[in-house]
């Protein structure tokens, strides 16, 4: 299996790098994350122009038709940037779901603004109860004439604050263990009844805890068939975990690309502390963290991409992934000493964001349910 990038994604990653570089420096990141909307409306509409927002979207809907594998490698440049944007929940967990299952209606009203960044989209599926159980979720959407009231509570709803639309999971009926019953609905984020809470997070990234009190919604809102949303949703779950693998791929690469630098030029005892057998030994461990979480990842994007079964590849890809960018970030904190916890440094991004993602969409012990044993006779 080859993983080399062909010509397009070489120039679509140097690309990625020169922007993020001169667009989205730290103090730029600095000033999205202490903002009220948490990212920066004037990159999301540059980034629109570079045709990133409908990179996997079809021409006919304004997009680029580009694949997963390109998707990937732009997320992994924006892991190595930190920057925190509405672009995962709005293209991963907003859009494919609809290009997957939604109606030429909504796919023709919807994904062109997305593309052009005129949509922000998320979806709404963790609750109190549940991360991604679909017989312990408790939202209801209750039947009315043509129209639904959907009444419950989710978590952790990234950027639901600026979100045009949210994509809400709701029981339609009872519930069974692969989810049959669960229905995906289109819910316009400004409809009556909804109130949005802010969820602080470590990586200054905007979550929300979102409350819907019998919200109406029409029939024809619903993505995909009625009782059949989680179909839907675990593919997108799927796409979404192998890609914020190759996003935090980027941040396990800049946080040893920073301490390689550091320990290249700090000096102790008359000599840079790289040139320690010991420190050198670490910083071989970082690089071996960092090569398998990148095959393993792109191995995920790549399997989804050609529509072959990947639930065990993208469970090992996240479970390594999240286990590695902690041995990484740590690492990286303990070579840099104590300059390291300074929040003048910019190492504090990647620490951050490395536990923010081992924590999203699954840690490491949740996916390892997934992985089935190998049996040798």
């Amino acid at each position: 299996m080859d993983f080399a990038l062909s010509s397009e994604q070489e120039l679509l990653k140097k690309e990625a790098r020169h922007f993020l570089d001169t667009e989205c420096p730290k103090k730029v990141i600095k000033e999205i994350e202490a903002s009220e909307l948490g990212y920066s409306p004037e990159v999301w509409k540059k980034m629109a122009e570079l045709g990133w927002l409908g990179l996997v979207l079809p021409e006919e809907y304004d997009g680029v038709a580009g694949n997963l594998l390109d998707l990937a490698v732009l997320f992994e440049e924006f892991g190595k940037t930190a920057l925190p944007s509405p672009m995962f929940s709005t293209v991963v967990l907003g859009a494919l779901p609809i290009l997957e299952a939604g109606s030429d209606e909504q796919k023709t009203q919807l994904l062109p603004k997305v593309a052009n960044g005129e949509l922000v989209l998320t979806m709404a599926l963790s609750e109190p109860e549940t991360d991604y159980r679909p017989e312990f979720m408790r939202t209801q959407a209750v039947s009315s004439g043509k129209e639904y009231k959907i009444s419950g509570t989710k978590l952790f709803v990234a950027n639901a604050h600026v979100a045009g639309y949210l994509l809400v999971a709701a029981r339609t009926k009872e519930v069974d263990r692969e989810g049959k019953g669960i229905s995906l609905f289109l819910v316009p984020a400004q409809a009556a009844g909804i109130r949005v809470i802010p969820m602080p997070t470590a990586a200054g990234d905007r979550q929300f805890e979102v409350v819907f009190e019998n919200v109406t919604v029409p029939g024809d809102n619903v993505i995909g068939k009625l009782h059949e949303g989680w179909t839907v949703i675990e593919s997108a779950l799927q796409k979404a975990t192998a890609l914020q693998s190759a996003a935090t791929v980027g941040v396990m690469q800049q946080a040893l690309s920073m301490t390689a630098e550091y320990t290249s030029t700090r000096v102790q005892f008359g000599k840079p502390i790289g040139s320690f057998q010991a420190v050198q030994h670490r910083l071989a461990d970082m690089l071996r963290d960092v090569e398998g979480a990148r095959w393993t990842s792109y191995r995920a994007v790549y399997r989804l991409s050609k529509g072959l079964p990947s639930t065990q590849e993208v469970a090992i890809a996240k479970a390594w992934t999240s286990d590695a960018c902690q041995r990484v970030a740590y690492a990286a904190q303990h070579l840099h000493g104590g300059i390291g916890m300074d929040l003048d440094y910019d190492l504090h991004f990647y620490f951050r964001w490395a536990k923010v993602m081992e924590l999203s969409l699954g840690a490491a012990p949740e996916q390892l349910k997934k992985v089935q044993p190998i049996i040798r006779e």
